[in-house]
């Protein structure tokens, strides 16, 4: 059984650049030509990196084990994994938002030009690694195994 897995941020090594953000709707969408403050990477992010108190934070599923997203979801659109991984299952997904209300991570967002819920699955529908990861040019961004 594989561990749960999400992206991972090392603080000391952020410069807050958003080349991961970029490359996490690029990764989706085949563009080439988005940047950092495109209207479709805000909207369409997995993972966001913002600054609290000047310390660059990432905002990520971490599978916590509480889970009250799972809990609040009437459409049965996020799963728990034996492994401890929750996906999102975008298809059952109706864009209530009980979800992004629920999870104290601010890890699932609302997609507004969708009406859905968005979350980090590390790139894995996409059959390789986080894109995340490799777009960033500092090595700030890891993949941390649970």
């Amino acid at each position: 059984m594989l561990p749960a897995s999400f992206p991972a941020l090392d603080p000391s090594r952020c410069v807050p650049c958003g080349a991961c953000e970029v490359a996490c709707v690029s990764a989706r969408t085949g563009r080439s030509d988005l940047v950092p403050d495109d209207v479709i990477v805000l909207e369409q992010r997995r993972l966001r990196i913002r600054l609290v108190a000047d310390v660059p934070t990432l905002d990520v599923c971490v599978n916590c084990a509480e889970r009250p997203c799972v809990a609040v979801c009437p459409h049965n659109a996020l799963l728990v994994w034996p492994n401890g991984r929750v996906d999102l299952v975008e298809p059952r997904c109706t864009g209530c938002g009980h979800c992004i209300a629920a999870c104290t991570y601010g890890a699932i967002r609302r997609v507004s030009a969708l009406d859905l819920a968005y979350k980090c699955d590390t790139c894995a529908p996409l059959g390789h690694g986080p894109a995340c990861i490799v777009a960033c040019p500092s090595g700030a961004l890891s993949l941390d195994l649970r």
